[in-house]
């Protein structure tokens, strides 16, 4: 999944089921009966220590300080590893000295830290694609270094040295096309639950879903719809959705749940790093304060339901 989730082992409590993807975001969740939350928890805490969740720079970024945006200049980010702690870059960019476009690369390594990515540049020079290749023509210069330190999932600082010339570029990833994503979809999905009314509701829990999304055609308006345990539960998140790059996000959703009839959830919720994926949907939401009043961390994946 290009936004990939590194899951933590986790109980398999349900709590949240994805009907409908729209515009808006309508969400319907469950929780287990009691007795299953209690033993579920109790069982997580003998869990051994699990992995966090990571993102997927992979896409085209660019120079966000260039509000009109720069014509032929741009970054590609390309991320492969078991935990995804490489990153190969290629630079379309203007050369310092005659303005002439440059074609470079760099392979960069996450530091020990986790806070960025770095490694060196280099230009290759061979023979012109028209003749066949001799790679005994082929010459690599290492031009200097470049960091790449991520502030958010969709935005960066770039910081890179070439024959002496340092750059530093605020990046934030390139919206080509706009990610349809109406359908339905059966999936799974990890919820962060903390500072609940109630303490036994606090832990990690995992979640059959099934998701709906919908948005009209010409309208930003987008609705996630959210279905668990049965149509015990239904929570709608509904709010503006904005294009980063691959991604989407939906700011300060309108995020309200029912029990039947009865209101269980009146607040907001952010959906972000939402984005296609060759199978299904990914993403992910944060709420101040979800079911059981609790804040809630959302980590989401689903396969199109072909039906």
């Amino acid at each position: 999944m290009y936004n990939t989730l590194i899951y933590k082992p986790i109980i398999d409590t349900p709590r949240f089921l994805f009907p409908h993807l729209s515009g808006v975001f309508m969400l319907t969740a469950f929780r287990s009966a009691f007795s299953v939350i209690v033993a579920a928890f109790t069982l997580l805490l003998a869990l051994p220590a699990q992995a966090d969740y990571i993102v997927d720079y992979t896409d085209i970024w660019f120079d966000a300080n260039a509000t009109i945006g720069v014509s032929g200049f741009g970054i590609n980010f390309v991320q492969s590893g078991n935990s995804f702690d490489y990153i190969f870059a290629t630079f379309f960019i203007y050369d310092p000295a005659t303005g002439n476009p440059v074609w470079v690369t760099a392979g960069m390594d996450r530091d020990s830290s986790g806070a960025y990515f770095s490694g060196d540049i280099y230009q290759t020079k061979s023979d012109p694609t028209t003749t066949p290749f001799a790679p005994k023509n082929t010459n690599s210069q290492k031009l200097g270094t470049v960091k790449f330190t991520p502030a958010t999932s969709t935005t960066g600082t770039m910081v890179y040295t070439a024959n002496g010339t340092t750059t530093t570029l605020s990046l934030k990833r390139t919206p080509l096309t706009e990610n349809i994503l109406n359908g339905s979809y059966w999936g799974q999905a990890t919820i962060r639950s903390a500072g609940c009314s109630s303490s036994i509701y606090n832990g990690t829990f995992f979640n059959t879903l099934v998701l709906a999304v919908a948005k009209q055609a010409g309208s930003t308006q987008a609705t996630y719809t959210f279905t668990l345990n049965n149509d015990s539960y239904n929570c709608t998140m509904t709010g503006t959705l904005v294009q980063e790059g691959r991604f989407q996000k939906i700011d300060n959703a309108k995020y309200v749940c029912y029990s039947g009839s009865s209101k269980i959830v009146d607040g907001t919720a952010n959906l972000y790093n939402i984005a296609p994926t060759t199978q299904g949907i990914e993403g992910e939401w944060t709420s101040s304060k979800g079911w059981g009043g609790c804040a809630e961390e959302a980590h989401f994946a689903a396969v199109i339901n072909p039906s």
